[in-house]
């Protein structure tokens, strides 16, 4: 999947259209800024973790639920069931695209220690 974005971004600041400054680094921090866009109605909808969890492994970080040892890295594997019964309890952000800009995400979550 990254190099099919790599390719297409490349296809893109190849097209003369384009100004001369589009490059993957701008394309990526656009990308990065649009996983980390905060979706106030999704945390309301499905309580400030799962919607925290969905951010974090969204942007390529990992997640870990009190009371499992078990680390969820797979987006699409996010466990099921009553949206309260799985709460943050660690997270790990090794190379991520986390930006400020979604903190607000872990605002309104209740992470465990």
């Amino acid at each position: 999947q990254m190099m099919l974005f790599g390719k297409v971004s490349q296809q893109l600041c190849g097209l003369k259209k384009l100004p001369r400054s589009c490059d993957s680094r701008y394309f990526w921090s656009w990308l990065n800024a649009v996983f980390n866009k905060v979706d106030y109605e999704r945390i309301r909808d499905v309580g400030p973790d799962r919607a925290a969890s969905e951010w974090l492994l969204r942007c390529g970080a990992m997640v870990r639920y009190h009371g499992q040892e078990r680390w969820q890295k797979d987006y699409n594997h996010l466990p099921t069931g009553p949206l309260d019964k799985y709460k943050i309890q660690a997270i790990d952000a090794t190379d991520s695209c986390i930006m400020s800009i979604g903190f607000d995400h872990m605002e309104t979550s209740n992470i465990c220690c």
